[in-house]
Order: structure tokens, then sequence, then C-alpha cells
């Protein structure tokens, strides 16, 4: 047995050399994938020498060999709803006192009360005894524990991780959705890309035919494994009146999404309150009210869609009132910064924590469309109204975010000029091969 376990090590020893050579590189996006544990992975990550799937690979082979030259026999499979860790290794045959000194090891590096249902496992047992235990919760989370013949030695598993650069360009031809699949993108791109732009562009309502898209994104894979898109790195959209640019920028003291002059992406606040199929009523002086036929003014924008529909906070803020107001049926009302206050009409129904002094992030759901009060169909009534007078929630321009500081305009006016040659020089309707960062 002793013998035995002297050339297991060696062998792993020598295989380990295949994995040799991995420099460490710091990624900058995090997306909520895996949990807090895989999120902290995702930080900071290494990029794989050449063949680094084959030599796990190999690894692996080399460690399943030494383990039933050794006369070890596996058990793997994933925990199931209703189980936990020490049921699995009780169900392989391993004994609750041994189970119980194993768990006690393990938490060293992973505490087995946190296992969950998906979480994959693989257990080399010889005589009773776990010899080798392999517990995967997500790509980038990853635990081995190891008997040396005295004790179990657990550690935690750095997987490779690499970032690739991928590039998507091309034109509006009906939906921006459909257009952004026909060029290759998934919806968690598209998504990110709409929300870049929410600021500026009301793709809703706005859009058409002819307008172009160009975008360069990170893909992340964690051992050769995809995990999804990571950050996007510059993007442009360009529609009939203007160019439209966002490029990420993060000098450690400045980070974000600017435009190529160094003004802010973000604004204060959204162009719409929620997702919409059509203007029904624009803000007007003179509007022929459609219930009471007589001429008076709109001081809104009517948003036509269906009941049900999430409304948002179009900025930052802090209720003044949600509750019925007469013709104007369920109602909230925001008071945001620079003298601004929101006001959504005809709601069918509030989101939860949302009442009077409640506050309020940009983009956080309010409330739901409806009918209530004097209406004559599904909408959203929202107004606006600017140090007591009403404006136009459509024409209005709001204040951008900060901008790149002053001392780092020479620094970003560089970036800037390369990313916007880049996208360029992207050949819409074409998809470019993935690049490795």
């Amino acid at each position: 047995m002793k013998h035995n376990h002297y050339v297991l090590h060696i062998v792993l020893a020598l295989a380990c050399v295949l994995l040799i050579g991995r420099p460490q590189r710091l990624w900058s996006a995090v997306i909520p994938l895996f949990g807090q544990e895989s999120l902290k992975r995702l930080d900071e990550f290494s990029s794989p020498a050449n063949g680094p799937a084959d030599s796990r690979e190999r690894l692996a082979m080399l460690e399943n060999a030494a383990f039933e030259s050794n006369g070890a026999v596996n058990v793997s499979g994933v925990i199931k709803s209703g189980e936990n860790l020490d049921l699995v290794l009780r169900g392989a045959g391993i004994s609750a006192g041994r189970s119980l000194a194993f768990g006690k090891r393990l938490k060293k590096v992973f505490d087995p009360r946190r296992s969950r249902p998906g979480d994959k496992y693989s257990i080399w047992i010889a005589d009773g005894q776990i010899s080798h235990f392999s517990y995967r919760r997500s790509p980038v989370e990853r635990y081995e524990v190891y008997w040396n013949g005295s004790d179990w030695e657990p550690e935690r598993i750095e997987v490779p991780m690499t970032r690739t650069r991928d590039e998507v360009a091309g034109t509006l031809r009906g939906s921006l959705w459909e257009s952004f699949q026909r060029s290759g993108a998934d919806p968690d791109l598209i998504m990110s890309f709409i929300d870049l732009f929410s600021w500026d562009v009301d793709f809703t309502h706005e859009s058409q035919n002819g307008d172009e898209f160009r975008v360069v994104y990170e893909k992340l894979y964690a051992d050769g494994e995809f995990l999804g898109n990571g950050k996007i790195l510059a993007a442009s959209y360009r529609d009939r009146d203007e160019t439209h640019r966002a490029i990420y920028f993060n000098s450690g003291e400045t980070k974000g999404y600017f435009e190529d002059s160094g003004k802010s992406v973000r604004k204060s606040f959204l162009r719409a309150p929620l997702q919409f199929s059509r203007i029904s009523s624009r803000f007007s002086y003179r509007r022929r009210h459609p219930i009471t036929k007589k001429v008076k003014p709109h001081l809104g924008v009517d948003y036509a869609a269906p009941i049900g529909t999430p409304v948002w906070s179009v900025a930052n803020g802090t209720v003044m009132f949600a509750g019925r107001k007469g013709q104007n049926g369920n109602m909230i009302s925001i008071r945001h910064a620079m003298g601004y206050e929101t006001y959504y009409l005809h709601l069918s129904r509030y989101a939860k924590g949302v009442r009077r002094g409640a506050s309020v992030g940009q983009g956080q759901v309010i409330g739901y469309v409806g009918s209530t009060g004097m209406s004559t169909g599904p909408h959203l009534d929202y107004r606006v109204k600017k140090s007591g007078r009403w404006v136009n929630p459509i024409r209005e321009k709001y204040k951008p975010g900060p901008p790149v500081p002053e001392g780092q305009m020479e620094e970003f006016t560089q970036w800037a000029l390369n990313w916007t040659g880049q996208l360029d020089r992207l050949e819409l309707g074409t998809r470019v091969a993935e690049s490795i960062l």
C-alpha cells in the first residue's frame, strides 16, 4: 500500500510538468454566473500555455491509472436535491466516522455545508478509505483532496482561464434583436449593447432600417469551457442623425464607458422608463382628450405596452407618492437631483417596497403597466418636471456623468482613437474570428 502511494505521487509529479507555464493575467469584467467564490476566481486568472486541454486530459488519465493500479474504485455523480456531501460519502461506503473526519479536513478549503444540487463529485475509494476526492461547483471553482498515507491534503484548484476578443458588426434589417442575431451575437451581448446605449438611443422607437452597429467584446473561458461574455470593450451605433460611441477606459483612477470626446456615456436619466411597443400620445399643450374630447394640455408621453410590463425609475431618487390619484389611477412620483421630478401614471400595481420615502435606483422596477384611472387602454403616462415646470421627456437634454478628468485626457484620446479606428474598420455583416487577449 505504501509502495503504491509513492508510485502515485511520482506519476502525479511527472504529470504536473505538463501544466507548467501559465502566466497570471488580470480580468476586469465581472459577470454574476456562479456565486461569490467563483466570482472571486473570475477577478484574476491564468492564461494557459500551449495545449492546456490536452495536458489536463493526460493528467486525468495518469491519475485514473494510478488509482486503479492502487485497487481503488471510483464513485462519481452530482449532488441531487435533498442530498448533502455526508450522504454521498456514506452512500459510497464511507463510514460515518470517516465521513465526519473527512468533512473537517475539507472545510479548510471548502465548507461541505455549502454543497448544492448540481455540484459534481468524483471519489476514489480503496479499502473503505477516500484516496482522492474531486469536487466541482462551477467551471472556475474546484477542489481536490488527496490521502497522503496518514491524513487528507485538501486544496483549491486554480483553474486556468482565458479571455478572447470577438467582434460583431451589422446593419439593421427588421428589429435590432434579429439584426444582431444574424450577425452572430447571443442574447447576452444584445442586452448589454442595449443597456450601454439606453441613455442616448431609444431602440424601440428611434431605430430604423439602415442603422449600423459595431461591437468589440470579451468572451471568457475556464479550462477550455465557455463561461459567457465579459466586458464590451468598444461599441458604436450609427443612426440617421449621428454616430454614438462607447469606449471602456480604466486608468485605475477613472473607470467606465465614455464617448470619444471623453464625456461619460452614462447619463443622469434613462431615455424611457420601460420597453414599449409605440408612443400613443406625445407631449403637447393642445391635445384632444380621447375620452372627454376636450382640447387640453397633455404634459407627458404615453407609452403603449401590455398590462404587467415592468416600469423602472429613469434615475436615482426618492419616492414622493405611491397610491391612487383620481383620473391618474395608480401613480408613482419620484424626486431626483437637479430639481427633477418624474411621474408614472395608470399603473396596475406597484413593485415591492415602493412607498413614500423609499430610495430607488436608476433602472429599478417600481411598478407595472396598467389602465387604471381615466384610460382608454393599457399604457404608461410618463411625465417630467424640472424646477417645478413640465418638460418634454423626449426632448429634454439630461446631464451626463463625470467625464474623463482633464489630467487623463491625453491618455484617453490616444486610447479612444485606437478603438474608434478598430470599430470603423469592422466590415458590416461579417463575423471576425476570435483572438486571444
